[in-house]
């Protein structure tokens, strides 16, 4: 097998395409700043918001399920403190669109699609909406940027930093918060002096009648049959990117630790796909690609338990009580925010230590 990727010359000096990456980077850098320098916004500007802002645009171009439901508490907090707005969206995944619209005051949910002219045509829509309002919810992306900068919203919200190159008519300085989720919505209690923002904390998704159904159905198959009369169901996901994934072993010693310290407890193995294979084919699995029907069924399980994941993140917003597992990176940034959810970390990630931390909480 070929590999595409561009690497450095034997000698250990950068290739031709590192030091053009490099060049590209650094002068984008250099360029971002004389903007910001320009016609940025370096300094937290507080300020009322217009008092006919009805309609609201959250520009958040990724893909990362977890990215997309630490808008959650964000948008909750915007449609409480604006009861009579309306909040569209722009992000790049159509899977996501449910999640997302079964939050009160979301309206249209925008795809940003790969292609110019694609971009164009929803630049287009964006801006004969005439919006009152853009958010960018993160302070690091570019692309969120220029997405608001583009919308022609009238006024315009986001963090305020010395890289900061657009200009904000509402601007919150530094967090306090370094997870994601809790720092959009300082974003907003940071810039919106006016009206008072009712503040959420956990996030949270609403599955409709149809998504319960057909995870009930999917239960009925699955774990009705196999699950102890009155015990608890235990969801897991063995599954997440790069060193955030715990190994095969680690969750076959897990299985049989749980077996010892909750005997009377049904163990459902959550699974990507459904060529993805299982870790004991003894115990119940399931692979359920709609998110709002997967939500659903997460929603039946006692428990959650699952390393630094998208999944983790969706158990935690549909109401599970879910422990998250923290190797490569820190419950600080990715904790799980929701009803009864704890995080193990570091040292503390052990099959035994993780089987007695949920027994206990059964």
């Amino acid at each position: 097998m070929t590999d595409s990727r561009v690497c450095s010359s034997p000698s250990g000096a950068p290739s031709l395409g590192d030091r053009l990456r490099q060049w590209r980077r650094n002068n984008r850098k250099r360029f971002n700043r004389l903007l910001a320098r320009m016609l940025g916004t370096s300094q937290p500007k507080r300020m009322p918001l217009a008092a006919d802002t009805r309609r609201i645009l959250v520009v958040r171009l990724n893909k990362r399920l977890g990215n997309i439901l630490f808008l959650t508490p964000m948008l909750r907090s915007l449609s409480a403190s604006l009861p009579e707005a309306r909040i569209d969206l722009v992000i790049q995944s159509p899977a996501q669109i449910p999640l997302l619209q079964s939050l009160p005051g979301v309206g249209q949910v925008y795809i940003q699609k790969n292609g110019l002219f694609s971009l164009f045509g929803l630049l287009r829509r964006i801006r004969r909406e005439r919006y009152d309002l853009a958010i960018d919810p993160t302070g690091n992306s570019a692309s969120n940027r220029l997405g608001m900068a583009l919308s022609g919203a009238r006024q315009r919200l986001g963090f305020a930093n010395k890289d900061q190159w657009l200009p904000l008519t509402h601007a919150a300085g530094r967090s306090q918060s370094r997870h994601q989720a809790l720092q959009a919505v300082e974003l907003l209690t940071g810039a919106i002096a006016e009206p008072d923002i009712e503040c959420f904390d956990t996030l949270a998704v609403f599955p409709d009648n149809d998504a319960r159904d057909a995870a009930d159905q999917v239960w009925q198959r699955t774990v009705s049959q196999q699950a102890t009369p009155g015990g608890p169901v235990i969801g897991f996901f063995a599954r997440a990117t790069g060193r955030k994934q715990l190994p095969r072993h680690w969750w076959q010693a897990w299985i049989i630790a749980m077996r010892a310290a909750a005997p009377e407890a049904t163990l459902v193995e959550i699974l990507p796909g459904d060529d993805a294979q299982p870790v004991s084919v003894e115990l119940p699995h399931v692979a359920i690609k709609p998110l709002t029907e997967l939500a659903a069924f997460m929603a039946r399980c006692d428990q959650f338990v699952a390393a630094d994941s998208g999944p983790m993140h969706l158990a935690a917003a549909a109401g599970v009580p879910t422990v998250g597992l923290f190797q490569a990176t820190s419950p600080r940034d990715y904790a799980p925010l929701g009803q009864s959810c704890l995080s193990l970390e570091g040292k503390r990630v052990t099959p035994e230590l993780t089987a007695r931390t949920l027994a206990a909480r059964i």
